[in-house]
């Protein structure tokens, strides 16, 4: 046998005994995403109450609110709008928004239903991970296990939002200890087109990131988003998703608070944090 057949041989062996390792590697990553998607998904079953801060900036406008989670609704007051303190116009429309949250069992029903569709399609995407997408494990670093992203050509996606997802490539972050999300970012590798293009068109290029931290023992929340995606949709409306969004100083909203207290405290800002700091957080 001559030296060149000898050596495509071996190279065919080592080719051959290589595919089931990667096929394994594969399939382990994909547990693994499985195994976090999991507990993410469980974790959302159990509510939690939290008041932060919220710093939202899309384009050139920006905000400073202070929140507050409870079962009926959210509470938001304004801090800072625009790098200055809310205008007695703007704190009036925050009052009136507040007032009719906690008069208004309409307008509470309203404000509930728009934060569970918002989980309920982050919850979505969340459940794609683990078929939407192939894995490499890049191994631990920090404490976190660091898996790098790319779509799988097998994945159909079933909704709008879950094809501009599943164009990305990126990188997906583990909690190595108790197999959380840490993160997750990604970019579009190509445009996205709805319709041939008729209906939409988002440009290649354009970022996704999301950020969770844990808060306290087993909870984690929301620490910073993301998105800086551009196009146009429906012919004519052109989208700039360019947003930012980032949570801060979480503190336990305390057992037993009532609405009305709430919104009370909320308006005291900052000062409303430390009155609760110390407090039970309400499950």
């Amino acid at each position: 046998m001559g030296l060149r057949r000898i050596l495509s041989t071996c190279a065919l062996c080592a080719l051959l005994c290589f595919v089931p390792v990667m096929v394994q590697a594969q399939e382990d990553s994909q547990k693994l995403v499985a195994q976090m998607v999991n507990n993410e998904l469980n974790a959302g079953k159990h509510a939690s109450y939290w008041m932060f801060q919220e710093t939202l900036q899309k384009g050139s406008k920006s905000e400073v609110d202070q929140v507050i989670e409870m079962p009926e609704c959210w509470l938001r007051w304004p801090l800072d709008v625009n790098g200055n303190p809310p205008s007695p116009a703007q704190q009036q429309k925050a009052r009136a928004s507040l007032d009719r949250l906690v008069n208004d069992a309409d307008a509470r029903r309203q404000n509930r239903a728009a934060i569970n569709q918002d989980s309920r399609k982050s919850e979505a995407l969340l459940k794609m991970l683990p078929d939407a997408f192939l894995y490499t494990n890049h191994g631990q670093q920090h404490g976190d296990i660091q898996l790098e992203f790319r779509p799988n050509p097998a994945f159909h996606p079933p909704t709008r939002e879950a094809k501009v997802f599943h164009s990305m490539q990126g990188t997906l972050t583990i909690d190595a200890k108790e197999l959380r999300l840490v993160g997750i970012s990604g970019k579009l590798m190509s445009d996205v087109t709805f319709g041939g293009g008729l209906l939409g068109r988002l440009h290649k290029g354009g970022t996704f990131q999301v950020e969770q931290k844990e808060v306290a023992p087993g909870d984690w929340e929301l620490a910073q988003l993301d998105v800086h995606i551009t196009g146009k949709a429906l012919l004519f409306k052109t989208i700039s998703e360019q947003q930012r969004q980032k949570d801060t100083d979480f503190r336990a909203v305390p057992a037993g608070l009532t609405l009305a207290r709430a919104a009370s405290l909320i308006e005291q800002g900052e000062s409303a944090s430390a009155s609760v700091s110390d407090l039970r957080r309400v499950r």
